[in-house]
């Protein structure tokens, strides 16, 4: 997860390894535990996850490094604590949104550089998501271990 997060922070993509290695560390989870009927459902959220978030990606709204990330880390969590987490990933995207706003705040006039140059495009924020799956993902884990 933090392989992820330093990742998507620095280059904005996320290395396909990371998902596979979450998706590997869940299905080890659930074979240690030995709860077929509760893996099963961690298999169903993952998919209901990775469906919603395909279309987000067609879209242009969800990076696919993020889509597969999401997905792995719903598998890892379980069905049970896939709203918790949800929500503690979107929380933490508001705030990264918050910031990457401030960061990248369009200037209020660009001056121009020509006779006939019009304002320079600035390019649009992007936010590396990648970080709120990964601490939000982190967050449930820690609780999970801790019995909460």
């Amino acid at each position: 997860m933090l392989i992820a997060c330093y990742q998507d922070i620095r280059y904005r993509t996320i290395p396909n390894a990371v998902p596979a290695a979450v998706a590997v560390l869940g299905a080890i989870k659930w074979i240690l535990l030995g709860k077929l009927d509760i893996a099963l459902w961690a298999i169903a959220a993952a998919v209901a996850v990775l469906a919603v978030t395909t279309l987000m990606f067609t879209r242009g709204w969800f990076g696919g490094g993020d889509v597969k990330l999401l997905g792995a880390s719903v598998f890892l969590v379980g069905a049970s604590s896939a709203p918790n987490f949800l929500l503690g990933m979107a929380l933490i995207g508001g705030v990264l949104a918050i910031l990457a706003l401030f960061r990248f705040r369009r200037p209020q006039s660009v001056p121009a550089t020509g006779p006939a140059a019009g304002p320079s495009p600035v390019p649009a924020p992007t936010i590396p998501y990648g970080v709120a799956i990964a601490l939000s993902a982190i967050g449930i884990m820690v609780l999970q271990w801790r019995g909460m």
